[in-house]
């Protein structure tokens, strides 16, 4: 039985072609253009065009049995009372919010107060402060619609505005104890629940339209899954469903994300919790890593170094200077939306690949941070898998290892949340009757170096956080 997964990404549309026999037949992915997806805003239409393109390349003429929806966690698209974009999409890369989120992180009760209701610490990650931003600057959006970019392909495919608690809880609006939206931060937003999908989940399923078959090449009235978010999804591509189990992902951004029961909390707030698929979901996300890498790699370099080149001392340790990966502002653990990054302790012998070494080891720094934050919540995780395009690089795997001190598991795709998926689009099908019946096969294992201590390097990293931490 084949299946389509369509994703819309933080910088890419995915496609990926599932065999339940086989697994993986085809993928593709196209890089949003810089004429649609500038300023930290993307062209809503023109992203779901784009994811519809890819998933034509892989599906045409094939015979799909049903369709998974897949977006990412922060966006937001405003639209008409007709569900036509007359805006744009503002993902969690759009930070003009940042005032407004200061301005609440000043007021200790408010911020606390929106954190144990949503699991989400005011920060412009999340989408409420986008909305108070927009009509603080002269949008009326009392007689707009809202989605997620998920929610809108979602639509754009069916003709149906739903939403998922999962994706709407990691935008910001979701009470994570009901699972329902939030009344309150609803309020401070300036909008109403009903300008929103209604909310379901991967059981409730719609038909797919005579449009957008034609435009994907498939047949009509297949089953439509909706939308999930790529962090949820990877959880379940990963097989880390189950209490204990922590995936790793190192991409655009990174994140670390624990399976549980319940709500988890931390005090301070320096993590969240989402609504994953048919579980809680305790986490942290940093805003830099490969991110991190492109600006220093193409924007600072030029392109006149090769990865190769540039990793040639990656594991060597030597290098001197630390790096602080925010030049796209702080998430977890410190929620400071205007910090910024750079290199700190620099001598006369520093050169290229030891400051790629030091970013490489900066961004691996910020989620270990957030990560022993989680171990204290919730203890040491029985099991770590780690995906994403790290995993392009066995030097940066490794590296991952030596800092955790601990055996990390490679997922066997370096796109987890597609495989995630194909897993919801198979139950759509009929095709496994319980989602934790899909099992993916162990990846290999990396373990930490002997007599490799990166704690020293790690205790410079945390004095330089903390010497330019700003005031909340």
């Amino acid at each position: 039985m084949l299946v389509l997964v369509l994703e819309a990404s933080t910088s890419a549309a995915k496609a990926l072609l599932y065999d339940s026999a086989l697994g993986i037949i085809a993928a593709e992915s196209e890089p949003y253009s810089p004429d649609y997806d500038t300023a930290g805003m993307q062209d809503t239409e023109q992203v779901y065009l784009a994811t519809i393109r890819v998933g034509r390349k892989v599906a045409k003429g094939k015979d799909v049995a049903s369709v998974a929806v897949g977006g990412i966690w922060h966006s937001i698209a405003v639209c008409d009372s007709y569900m036509r974009p007359c805006a744009h999409t503002y993902p969690w890369t759009y930070t003009k919010a940042s005032d407004i989120c200061r301005m609440i992180r000043a007021d200790g009760s408010l911020a606390a107060e929106i954190y144990n209701n949503t699991g989400c610490f005011p920060n412009v990650t999340y989408q409420p402060y986008t909305l108070r931003y927009l009509r603080e600057n002269g949008m009326a959006l009392d007689d707009k619609l809202f989605c997620s970019q998920g929610g809108y392909n979602f639509y754009r495919m069916t003709g149906e505005r739903y939403e998922t608690a999962s994706i709407t809880s990691g935008m910001g609006f979701i009470n994570t104890h009901t699972k329902r939206y939030d009344d309150m931060i609803l309020d401070f937003a300036g909008v109403r629940k009903e300008q929103f999908g209604e909310l379901t989940d991967y059981r409730e399923l719609r038909p797919l339209t005579r449009e957008c078959a034609d435009m994907l090449g498939v047949a009509a009235g297949i089953p439509v899954v909706p939308p999930y978010s790529d962090g949820a999804l990877t959880q379940l591509g990963s097989g880390a469903m189950s209490p204990g189990a922590m995936t790793f992902s190192v991409g655009t951004s990174a994140a670390i994300r624990l399976t549980s029961d319940i709500p988890v909390l931390s005090a301070p707030p320096a993590t969240w919790c989402y609504v994953g698929v048919d579980c809680h979901m305790a986490g942290a996300a940093t805003a830099g890593a490969c991110n991190c890498i492109n600006l220093f790699k193409e924007t600072v370099l030029k392109d006149t170094y090769s990865f190769g080149e540039l990793e040639a001392r990656l594991l060597s340790g030597r290098g001197t200077a630390v790096y602080l990966p925010f030049p796209f502002g702080e998430r977890c653990p410190g929620w400071q939306d205007g910090r910024t990054g750079g290199f700190f302790g620099l001598d006369g012998f520093t050169d290229a690949p030891d400051l790629y070494a030091a970013i490489c080891e900066g961004v691996l720094f910020n989620v270990y941070q957030c990560y022993r934050i989680l171990v204290e919540l919730c203890g040491e995780p029985e099991k770590m898998i780690l995906s994403g395009g790290i995993l392009e690089s066995a030097k940066w795997t490794q590296l991952a290892a030596d800092i955790f001190r601990r055996e990390i598991i490679l997922s066997g795709e370096t796109q987890a949340s597609v495989i995630g998926g194909a897993a919801l689009a198979l139950y759509a099908a009929g095709e496994i009757r319980d989602i934790r019946d899909f099992t993916v096969s162990a990846g290999d294992k990396v373990s930490p170096r002997p007599g490799i201590d990166y704690s020293s390097k790690y205790g410079r990293y945390l004095h330089w956080y903390e010497l330019t931490m700003q005031d909340m």
